[in-house]
């Protein structure tokens, strides 16, 4: 593969410089968009503390419902008491999630726009830094093009689930070391004591995560490579379909003129075939994607699994206290619901990082790439040589035939 560049500071902080710090118009626009991206991710978590608590008052209510001895007479005021009860929770519920309703589709819309313009601001930069006199950049057009675009579709993921993760966590943890109070632990969780659920959550957290970054450690270097040979593959297609001599040469005047003319007709003849040509970058394509197949599926084979083990976890630990001998230590099902909900929220915000390890690999390989583009595309301009040589596709070719 090839070395990786070595970036400075200033590069790597060009990408955000570039939109948080331009002219004052794409400046508010910057700050604005951030501002709604976080209040949005913290109207989120609120939310979801409000559903908690839904859920843990109607699935008690629940519970007190089916104890109540079959219906007659006397139990008739009884039942129309909680039917009336639950269309009251039901009504709650309803005012809880129509304010999300509504923000959210506002919400997404302003923070795809606010994507959209980052990427703009970067286009700007880059065209305006860009020197045609200089020797081309690896990869330029794809990189100012489609990894600006895939930069700013990472970076929505990326921050829109960190920050909801951390809002989730800021509101959830409380809740789950209340819990923790509360529920007795099982016997071989006993040493924890005060916030053992906070605790094994974290645990779990840093073991999901442990595993993910095993699984994919490599899915960082795999992804730069491929896009090398997919902005390789797409220019030499561009090529081949706009001037086709410049990969296959022009046919020689004279045959047996010299040796130089007889290998341009040896060098056009093993390469008049397009799929002749594209052998070789056709070869590390598909070296390259299953390297990519192979690791994902190690990471979705862990993801996957440890998914299904968290599921139960709480039930595990906490299920059995619903039928606990001793009436101190018995829990309600509305209690057991509210733990499940808590734990796997604060689960799910300590281990956002695993679980969404396939795009923050992507969005650090888009980052990287971009890195390197601004490290050569804002360096000074080199000293004049006078290089020479033939282009790159007749260089492949020819050491295709040799």
């Amino acid at each position: 593969s090839p070395p990786k560049i070595n970036v400075p500071f200033e590069s790597a902080c060009e990408m955000f410089r570039e939109f948080f710090c331009a002219p004052c118009l794409t400046a508010l626009w910057a700050w604005g968009g951030f501002v709604v991206v976080v209040g949005y991710a913290f109207f989120l978590a609120s939310v979801k503390a409000q559903l908690n608590n839904f859920y843990e008052r109607f699935y008690d209510l629940l519970q007190k419902g089916g104890d109540v001895d079959p219906p007659s007479g006397e139990y008739d005021d009884t039942y129309a008491e909680y039917r009336a009860q639950v269309q009251s929770e039901l009504q709650s519920f309803v005012l809880i999630v129509l304010p999300l309703v509504s923000a959210t589709p506002a919400c997404k819309w302003a923070r795809s726009a606010w994507a959209f313009l980052w990427r703009t601001a970067l286009m700007r930069a880059y065209l305006e830094a860009w020197d045609t006199q200089r020797e081309p950049i690896e990869g330029a057009s794809q990189r100012l093009h489609e990894d600006t675009q895939r930069f700013c579709n990472a970076l929505q993921g990326c921050l829109g689930a960190m920050l909801d993760a951390t809002f989730t966590l800021i509101v959830f943890a409380p809740i789950l070391v209340d819990l923790s109070h509360t529920i007795h632990p099982p016997n071989w969780l006993r040493p924890l004591e005060a916030g053992w659920l906070l605790t094994v959550a974290y645990i779990a957290a840093s073991v999901g995560l442990s595993g993910a970054m095993i699984a994919g450690k490599q899915l960082v270097d795999l992804e730069v490579n491929n896009q090398r040979v997919e902005a390789s593959l797409r220019k030499d297609l561009v090529v081949l379909e706009t001037a086709p001599n410049t990969l296959f040469g022009d046919p020689p005047v004279d045959i047996d003129a010299s040796p130089r003319s007889s290998r341009g007709f040896r060098d056009r003849g093993a390469c008049a075939s397009p799929l002749l040509f594209f052998s070789l970058t056709l070869k590390r394509l598909a070296t390259n994607y299953h390297a990519l197949f192979r690791n994902f599926a190690a990471l979705n084979l862990w993801l996957t699994a440890f998914d299904q083990i968290m599921v139960l976890l709480p039930y595990v630990i906490a299920g059995p206290l619903l039928f606990a001998d001793d009436p101190a230590e018995r829990i309600t099902l509305g209690t057991l619901v509210k733990l499940s909900n808590s734990f796997h929220k604060v689960f799910g915000s300590l281990s956002i990082v695993a679980e969404n390890w396939s795009l923050v690999n992507e969005f650090r390989s888009v980052v990287r790439r971009l890195r390197e583009f601004e490290a050569r595309l804002f360096a000074p301009p080199p000293l004049p040589n006078d290089g020479g040589g033939g282009g790159r596709q007749r260089e492949s070719c020819r050491r295709l035939v040799s």
